[in-house]
């Protein structure tokens, strides 16, 4: 019987295991997370509250449970007799007594009236010890342990997240090979119009599904990885570009900023070499320009395209026009 009993405990917890991957299952999961990762720390709050009920409990037994002249005569303040040997007559009965008054279970008028109707200032101790311990610890407590639960939260987001990429890489893999399949050429690359008849197979649609990209989606990083223009693309960069968007977050966006760097550096390539032929073809008119100056106007107007910059005044040349028949600085003209 105890072997069917182990039996039985095994199945169950495969049971609870293979339950555990359900999504229904998440929030109870979360619980028993929290308070599984919280027993550390609830087992130092448990050490602390026992260590202050135990100072606390020595205190109010000397002042109220062997306080025979305070409280052993006469009636309380609802004209009964308050059995205070019952709540503080031990050490232990008064941990036990304070307990109740730190967990808000009755503690007015069962003890605390009874107490100040007789010891006024032991209300200061009570108001005191309600603030340590009911407001104090017990909140630390539930922040503990919301504080694991959300840890326990953000831990199997992050397992599902990973198991979700692991199957959208597994469908990257798969579609890949795919689409190396359908490469009749074996050229190892794929051209626009054969992504999009691959498309049609309903077996690229499931996997592309699982990746959580459309077509239109996947015509864009076509697009993109195409610098050349060629309409065609490798294969193996096509399926690089899908793992690393199917990598998470911040892969997805260093891929989208590596393509787009890419595209912008082949657009560059293209202007410095265009940038190159203007520089050809402005030397080339320019020495077209010197060779139509140099010989078709030298040789139609006896201009060779040299200036000739004409002397001074009062220089020893003669003025333009003038040679050694001319006149002379300063001569009076003919018939005077």
């Amino acid at each position: 019987l105890r072997y069917f009993t182990i039996l039985r405990a095994l199945r169950t917890a495969r049971l609870v295991g293979m339950l555990r991957m359900e999504p229904f299952m998440r929030e109870g999961w979360l619980i028993v997370g929290g308070l599984s990762g919280s027993m550390k720390a609830l087992g130092w709050v448990g050490i602390v509250v026992v260590m202050v009920l135990y100072v606390c409990g020595v205190f109010v037994t000397v002042q109220i449970g062997q306080n025979d002249e305070t409280y052993g005569f006469g009636p309380s303040y609802n004209g009964e007799v308050w059995p205070y040997k019952k709540y503080f007559g031990s050490i232990l009965q008064s941990m036990l007594t304070l307990f109740q008054v730190m967990t808000f279970d009755d503690w007015c008028d069962d003890v605390v009236r009874h107490i100040v109707y007789r010891q006024p200032l032991m209300g200061i101790f009570f108001v005191l010890f309600l603030f340590v311990m009911g407001f104090g610890l017990l909140n630390v407590l539930v922040g503990i342990i919301i504080e694991n639960t959300l840890a326990t939260a953000s831990v199997s987001d992050r397992k599902v997240e990973e198991v979700k990429n692991e199957t959208k890489k597994q469908a990257v893999e798969t579609l890949y090979h795919i689409l190396v399949k359908s490469d009749a050429h074996r050229t190892g690359e794929i051209s626009i119009e054969e992504l999009k008849a691959a498309y049609q197979s309903k077996v690229v649609q499931v996997q592309m599904d699982k990746i959580g990209m459309t077509i239109e989606e996947a015509q864009e990083i076509f697009k993109l990885l195409d610098y050349e223009q060629r309409g065609k693309i490798e294969l193996e960069r096509f399926a690089e570009s899908c793992r690393q968007l199917v990598g998470g977050t911040k892969r997805r966006d260093l891929a989208q900023v590596e393509v787009t760097v890419g595209a912008l550096a082949q657009h560059l390539e293209r202007l410095d070499v265009q940038f190159g032929r203007m520089e050809t073809d402005i030397s080339d008119l320019t020495k077209m320009a010197d060779h139509f100056v140099y010989n078709t106007v030298r040789v139609l107007t006896g201009f060779d395209g040299s200036v000739k910059v004409p002397p001074r005044p009062g220089g020893s040349a003669g003025r333009p026009g003038g040679g050694t028949g001319g006149r002379r600085s300063g001569s009076l003209p003919p018939g005077h």
